[in-house]
């Protein structure tokens, strides 16, 4: 064997399972020619030309005369009848300030023939995919981690309940049985399996299923996943209508085909991975190593697919359209992450404001990214988000990836008095801690859940959701509790959980008081040691339990209070654990010196 082709083979098959990777480069072609894996991949060449996806129009043009602001989603079977999508508006929903924007939609049905209409259903995130099952009387729509399946002729939403609270990221009907769906799970690529005509669901432990159907190849043979018992990860399958599988193809989560090629993604979301022929499944093209929010073959087998913009300063994405080839055509910034191709694969629309439109035909951006003017009043909250989205950003740069950045720290965190809160002492800190397991890049989300302000006084409390995914497999959702000011015209964060005006943060001051007098005077802690003159600074409410930051003063268990002296001129500080009893009084438990 030529040995170093095979270890180059073998780093990249770690490369797709989500090892960290840089060597890598996008847009390249990586071909092994010896290798065990590839014999096995090729000991079956397919004398297939593949299908072309999309669905041809008797009139190119019956869309184009429509109210603006619908999306077509497809064209039943039997050609009388049309689904397409409209924007909700919520008022009350929670604000995303980094992420997929998360609309709102309701579907609706339209009979040619007669134009009357019918909800088929309403508060769903923005629709993805739509796939038809065999029959035709039943389909089924995805998008935003939501999967909604409707029955035609009964006219009904199928396991409504069920579904609403399960996270579908991707679906596919069985060949052999109308009734029978498959989906895909952020954690789980093979999940559960759907029955809609028992209405039973089978979940991935409970089958013997070795390989999940993700798509089609042609009349014949469909794509699948299934996993690799040896590394833990999943591969890329060509099934035949049994479930047999006839064909390895490639590491990673499949995502969708146009003629013999395909595209998928690394098991955790990260790296998209081209490959123009099922034949030739050695020779790889790296598209990106981000994380991929969406992707799709457009018209003369194109990809479009989205990752987000690295700025603070918006809440921006690009959506990539690369050729059949590999190669990069253009690169445009969006609104959102979320792609809804028409039927005939030449139009798109991008979620966000505006559902921005895509000719995938002449290549083009139909509506550019404007700015969005905004009331006067609304300005600061635009700031305050950008200040949020800096922050986190600057805070999980450095706990997950080890990137110490001085300048972020600087740009969106403050130490200030009456009270105490040191959000910039906190940030010195975390960036003097280990990162032990540093990754290349990861996936955040946030939300605004709360918002409480004080203009008038230039400050803000709010309570922000974080959901964090690694290429690793580590995921994490988060609440934090920020307190803002506005100093000297910009917004930073000044406080991680220090509920400056709550009646616990004053019950906790009065038992720091006396603590400090007691390991004065020896009483408390006589092997630590604290200086005749210290000053009480910032006051943290944590949860033990869950080893986080509390998002009330009331739901803490733990307080950590900075202390702070000087010695010689220089300043010491010291971190106080106080934590609540069994019978809700709080005692100090530790003393520690910081620096």
């Amino acid at each position: 064997m030529k040995k170093i082709i095979l270890l180059m083979f073998i780093i990249f098959l770690m490369l797709i399972v989500g090892c960290r990777h840089q060597e890598i480069k996008e847009g390249q072609v990586y071909i092994v020619e010896d290798s065990d894996y590839l014999k096995e991949n090729n000991k079956d060449i397919l004398q297939i030309e593949g299908r072309i996806p999309f669905q041809k129009y008797h009139n190119d043009n019956f869309w184009a005369q429509r109210e603006p602001g619908n999306i077509l989603l497809t064209i039943s079977p039997d050609g009388q009848e049309i689904y397409f999508m409209e924007r909700l508006e919520f008022a009350g929903s929670e604000q995303v300030i980094l992420g997929d924007p998360g609309d709102r939609v309701r579907i609706i049905r339209e009979n040619l023939e007669t134009a009357e209409k019918k909800i088929v259903a309403a508060n769903i995130p923005f629709v993805t995919k739509t796939l038809w099952n065999g029959s035709g009387y039943k389909v089924a729509f995805g998008g935003g981690g939501r999967l909604t399946i409707y029955d035609v002729q009964k006219e009904k939403l199928i396991m409504e309940e069920k579904l609403a609270q399960e996270t579908i990221i991707n679906f596919f009907w069985s060949p052999d049985n109308d009734n029978k769906l498959y989906s895909e799970q952020p954690e789980l690529a093979n999940g559960s399996i759907y029955y809609v005509d028992s209405l039973k669901v089978t979940e991935a432990y409970e089958t013997r299923e070795e390989s999940y159907y993700k798509g089609r190849l042609d009349a014949n043979y469909y794509y699948g996943t299934q996993w690799d018992l040896v590394s833990g990860g999943i591969n890329t399958v060509i099934l035949e209508k049994h479930g047999d599988v006839v064909k390895n193809v490639i590491p990673g989560r499949f995502r969708d085909s146009y003629q013999r090629a395909l595209v998928a993604v690394g098991d955790q979301g990260f790296g998209l991975y081209y490959i123009k022929d099922i034949n030739v499944p050695e020779e790889v093209i790296v598209l990106t190593e981000d994380y991929v929010y969406d992707v799709k073959f457009v018209t003369d087998g194109k990809i479009a697919f989205t990752t987000k913009k690295q700025d603070y300063k918006d809440n921006f994405f690009y959506l990539h359209l690369v050729d059949s080839n590999g190669k990069l055509k253009n690169k445009f910034e969006v609104f959102g992450a979320s792609i809804s191709l028409m039927p005939d694969g030449t139009t798109g629309y991008v979620n966000g404001p505006g559902w921005q439109q895509v000719d995938f035909v002449a290549e083009k951006l139909l509506q550019p990214n404007t700015e969005i003017s905004e009331p006067a009043e609304h300005n600061d909250k635009t700031e305050i988000c950008q200040t949020l989205r800096g922050a986190m950003t600057t805070l999980y740069d450095y706990q997950l990836k080890g990137d110490k950045n001085q300048t972020g720290l600087k740009n969106f965190f403050t130490n200030t008095d009456k009270p105490h809160q040191w959000a910039y002492t906190d940030m010195e800190l975390i960036f003097q801690q280990d990162v032990p397991n540093p990754v290349h890049t990861y996936m955040m989300k946030i939300k605004l859940k709360k918002f409480e302000t004080n203009f008038f006084h230039d400050n803000v409390s709010l309570i922000i959701g974080v959901e964090l995914k690694t290429p690793n497999g580590e995921a994490e959702n988060l609440d934090y509790a920020l307190e803002l000011i506005k100093s000297e015209g910009n917004w930073l964060v000044t406080g991680f959980s220090t509920f400056p005006t709550s009646l616990e943060r004053q019950e906790i001051e009065k038992v720091v008081g006396e603590t400090i007098a007691a390991i004065q005077k020896g009483e408390l802690f006589s092997d630590r040691f604290l200086p005749a003159e210290v000053e009480v600074g910032q006051v943290q409410f944590w949860r033990s339990g869950i080893n986080h930051l509390a998002t009330t003063a009331q739901s803490a268990n733990l307080v950590k209070v900075l202390l702070q002296s000087e010695n010689n001129g220089q300043k010491e500080l010291f971190e106080l654990t106080i934590e609540k009893s069994v019978q809700d009084s709080w005692k100090p438990s530790e003393l520690k010196r910081l620096k």
